[in-house]
């Protein structure tokens, strides 16, 4: 059940990050792009704060939904290894 749990949370943290990456920004009314593709040409200095700190939380996401799931595949791999190994 923990492994389960925890499978399911770190996809929605890795979908939630996919999402906010893919999202547009916008900066004083001006279209910044978003983190995956930025707007070509120049863009207006405050897209570049926007930008950078939904580059922060789009990586803090990923990384969390990548740990929960490997935690959640190490949980699983452990626990069935226990149930092959006792008696």
């Amino acid at each position: 059940m923990l492994s389960k749990v925890l499978g399911a949370v770190g996809a929605v943290l890795l979908i939630v990050g996919v999402v906010l990456a893919v999202r547009p920004v916008h900066a004083a009314g001006d279209g910044c792009g978003s983190v995956f593709q930025p707007d070509k040409g120049i863009t207006p200095m405050q897209c570049d704060a926007r930008l950078s700190s939904r580059g922060i939380l789009v990586t803090g996401f990923g990384a969390g939904g990548v740990a929960l799931v490997v935690t959640a595949l190490t949980v699983a791999a452990v626990r069935d290894r226990r149930t092959r190994v006792s008696p």
